[in-house]
């Protein structure tokens, strides 16, 4: 659904994910009005629909409009400023990045409807650098048992705090009754002033204090609860620099406290129970340098269900320091706390980890091999299926479409080309490229003997081209991850160039046996000019003419 503002003789318009096909039409018509200006905000979105793209072009740069575009996300904004388009940044508040590494102690807070969930994290996480407190407003008036029933889950020493007691790793610390439990100097201070927020102890006293003393090497968790109380200090808690973890409301039967917080705004994650045991786990962890990368792979596997355990690591290493060079994070572990509990952060990681390299027939001696291929052992069919694996921006796929016209074999054949990355295979679907990338197109053709006019294939203005329809309605994207998933067609020809260089030998087998078991007998696997297949597969495929085409045996 488009969203739009009236302000001034300005017209503020909004695209984020709700945006459909339906309203290129109400966008359009918001152009035909008399506006004197138009701002256009890409809204929290990494990619945009060619449509939306070939009207922007029409009303900025054909009819002169006044057109202003703002992009939340770095990867649009490029990707739009490659096509030729100027964007203004969006000038986002400057994000808390976490100090993982800093934090010892965890101070959980909430009301009864929280015991369940205090005493699974009792029971679930590590503790051997980490002291935890819990804040709870009580029920049930005179002594408390719930040191003993916490301890029964536990092989960490808990007790009620106790006046001027110090403070210990490895220690769980519950507030008693009918106190206000602050911090001196690293020792409790139990205070008997009068409620606050209607409560004693109060989450609110608690946090103030605590976040005064310790600062970022506090983490609060918000857990559920009736009323306010806690919410009041969250703004305190980051202007002192610590951190604070919000309980999914879903999770929770009273819910008052989370919602009341998270309308604040002022919170660094949002985790159901299982998230924030991981969380307090991640952070009990030693690793060493070395450990980190191995630890991050698992878990992203885990988490994210995206599996780069088997890329090689120094390019993993590389593109991970990249990333936090990019987003001013300064030691690995605040990096990694990042990527695992926030999933933009992680969007972000997965677009430095997509292979992106990538040409308009690159290599080009290889497809005039396969254009002999396409004229020999295809001679009498016109129906084929190709897959173009690792297809990044699209520029492999509509070369293989562009051959496979020149030699009449395009009107029945389909390409399909797929990438791990949703962003990158949204940018391939769009057909859209530089002037630059035709350029080079025509260079590589140069260098080879192949006889191919490109203005047949392309639409071209005067800032990008755009790949014809009867190419594009010839190739089928769509998101496929060579790491994990299977077989899902049987094709005549594989194309995937430069990926496997990336991974590590195990990876490169799993890969080549998807291959093999995707094609037909008979049928071809071409890969990149540094890119050789494993021994392993002698048997299974005989190499064609020395290059880096192999024909699958039968």
């Amino acid at each position: 659904m488009l969203r739009f503002f009236e302000e001034n003789y300005i017209c503020h318009i909004i695209i984020d994910s709700s945006f459909e096909e339906s309203d290129i039409k109400s966008l359009e018509g918001l152009f035909n009005k008399e506006y004197a200006e138009w701002l256009v905000e890409f809204n929290a979105i990494y990619a945009v629909d060619a449509a939306v793209i070939q009207l922007l072009y029409n009303e900025i740069f054909i009819k002169k409009k006044e057109i202003v575009l703002k992009a939340h996300k770095e990867r649009l904004s490029y990707y739009l400023h490659k096509l030729g388009f100027a964007t203004n940044a969006f000038m986002q508040e400057k994000k808390h990045i976490v100090d993982a590494q800093s934090i010892e102690i965890v101070l959980v807070g909430g009301s009864a409807d929280s015991s369940e969930k205090i005493l699974e994290i009792v029971q679930h996480t590590s503790l051997e650098n980490l002291s935890l407190v819990i804040i709870q407003h009580q029920q049930s008036e005179g002594v408390s048992k719930f040191d003993t029933v916490l301890q029964a889950y536990t092989n960490y020493k808990v007790s009620y705090a106790k006046d001027f007691q110090t403070i210990k790793k490895g220690h769980i610390y519950i507030a008693p009754q009918n106190k206000h439990l602050l911090v001196e100097d690293g020792h409790f201070v139990l205070s008997d002033a009068p409620k606050y927020n209607f409560a004693k102890p109060s989450l609110s006293l608690s946090y103030a204090s605590f976040s005064h003393y310790y600062k970022k090497s506090l983490l609060v968790i918000q857990e559920c609860g009736y009323l306010n109380d806690g919410v009041d200090k969250l703004t305190m808690l980051r202007e002192n620099g610590s951190n604070i973890i919000l309980q999914e409301k879903s999770e929770c039967e009273a819910n008052a406290m989370v919602l009341n917080a998270l309308h604040e705004g002022v919170y660094d994650y949002v985790l159901k129970l299982k998230g924030i045991l991981s969380y307090i786990n991640f952070l009990d962890k030693k690793h060493t340098e070395n450990e980190c990368l191995q630890y991050l792979l698992e878990e992203i596997q885990k988490i994210y269900g995206y599996d780069f355990r088997y890329y090689h690591h120094e390019m993993l290493e590389r593109r991970l320091q990249a990333f936090m060079i990019k987003n001013r994070i300064s030691s690995i572990k605040n990096g990694i706390g990042a990527i695992l509990f926030n999933t933009i952060e992680f969007k972000k990681l997965l677009l430095e980890l997509s292979i992106n390299v990538t040409e308009f027939f690159r290599n080009p001696h290889i497809y005039k091999e396969l254009q002999a291929i396409l004229t020999s052992s295809y001679k009498h069919r016109k129906n084929l299926k190709l897959w173009s694996a690792g297809c990044s921006s699209g520029k492999e796929a509509v070369s293989l479409a562009i051959i496979l016209d020149s030699v009449q074999k395009l009107d029945k054949s389909i390409i399909y080309a797929t990438d791990f990355n949703k962003t990158v295979v949204a940018e391939a679907k769009n057909g859209l490229y530089s002037l630059e990338a035709l350029q080079k197109a025509e260079e590589n053709l140069k260098t080879s003997t192949l006889s191919l006019s490109l203005e047949h294939y392309f639409s071209k203005n005067a800032h990008f081209v755009s790949i014809q329809q009867f190419i594009k309605e010839k190739i089928l994207y769509f998101e496929h991850n060579l790491a994990t998933d299977s077989s899902f067609n049987e094709f005549d020809i594989i194309v995937c160039s430069n990926v496997l260089i990336y991974f590590e030998e195990a990876l490169q087998k799993r890969v080549i046996d998807l291959f093999y078991d995707s094609l037909k007998f008979g049928g071809y696997l071409i890969l990149g000019e540094r890119e050789l297949l494993h021994r392993d597969f002698n048997a299974k495929f005989e190499r064609y003419k020395q290059t880096q085409i192999y024909k699958k045996l039968a």
